[in-house]
């Protein structure tokens, strides 16, 4: 009874998750030009929007997991895909609260299209990955998984900066202003930016 009752709120949030993210993540006409959220396609190069995304799709396959075997407890791979979507989307929710709030406002960064992206959708993902279980308990090596989607991001974000730099951040490339002190600031806070991701999957993983 006791892992019936997780097993039901478990498919519930993944489901409600995935759904939020899937009619709200496409952006917001009224909050463009005011802060990171953009209309159509041109919103998938912000790691906002591809963090919801990926763990929307990681709470799907996970809800449709435990409806077919009628339990919370996920097989070790699909623990780890939801893991690594519950730790982006948590990477997405610190880097609001500690960067883009006192750059661009915590108003704009939380109303609109942005509460759903920067707040709900975050939450929701990581009360879901709390109310999941593996098959067996995660060695803490397994949580180095989770920084697989931030990496390949980071490796996307300094390639374009890269090939177009002119001795200043461009800000059409520099859209989240890492670069704007120059690359040594720009990669000191890219390696804030993973060790964020890896806590968060640290604290999140049932681990052994």
């Amino acid at each position: 009874m006791h892992g019936s009752r997780y097993g039901h709120s478990y498919k519930a949030l993944d489901t409600h998750f995935f759904r939020q993210a899937r009619f709200r993540g496409n952006g917001g006409q009224p909050d463009r030009g005011r802060h990171p959220c953009s209309v159509g396609w041109s919103a998938f190069k912000y790691y906002t929007v591809l963090s919801n995304v990926f763990c929307a799709l990681a709470c799907l396959a996970s809800a449709i997991c435990c409806m077919v075997r009628k339990t919370h407890v996920l097989p070790k791979g699909l623990y780890l895909f939801r893991l690594m979507g519950s730790s982006v989307v948590s990477v997405t929710f610190v880097v609001v609260l500690i960067f883009l709030g006192p750059l661009y406002g915590y108003g704009p960064m939380f109303s609109g299209v942005c509460f759903w992206l920067h707040l709900f959708a975050p939450v929701m993902g990581i009360a879901g990955q709390i109310a999941c279980e593996p098959e067996k308990p995660m060695p803490v090596k397994s949580t180095f998984w989770a920084l697989v989607p931030t990496f390949a991001y980071g490796c996307f974000y300094i390639g374009v900066n890269s090939a177009g730099w002119t001795g200043t951040a461009d800000p059409k490339t520099d859209f989240y202003a890492f670069l704007r002190w120059g690359w040594a600031v720009g990669i000191l806070m890219f390696m804030v930016v993973f060790l964020i991701n890896w806590l968060a999957a640290f604290i999140l993983t049932k681990r052994k």
